[in-house]
């Protein structure tokens, strides 16, 4: 979600830039007259608010990464980092897939 914020604010921040820039090259034809300066402000606001939303986001979100601990999918037991199940469970869940994969004859 912050990476969502993060990349739409900066996308609204170029168009800005691109718009500031063509509002004062092209100022006495029709577009240049179409892009006001306070319409620019309240866009820029717009990205500025984003971008920042966006790094609060990140911040927030390797808060609770750090916080948070990995626990079983079946029993909720908390399990080293990488790991999906307990023991036990991997355990149950290889025999299941062994036996699903391996139950033809050997010839």
């Amino acid at each position: 979600m912050s990476a969502t914020l993060l990349r739409l604010g900066l996308w609204i921040l170029v168009l800005v830039l691109a718009s500031y820039v063509i509002h004062e090259s092209l100022s006495d034809q029709p577009i240049g007259e179409m892009i006001t300066i306070n319409m620019l402000q309240n866009v820029l606001l717009l990205a500025l608010a984003l971008i920042l939303g966006g790094l609060m986001m990140r911040m927030l979100e390797k808060g609770r990464d750090a916080v948070s601990k990995n626990r079983c999918r079946v029993c909720q037991i908390v399990v080293p980092p990488g790991a999906i199940y307990c023991r036990p469970h991997l355990r149950g869940m290889l025999e299941r897939e062994d036996r699903r994969t391996h139950s033809s004859k050997i010839r």
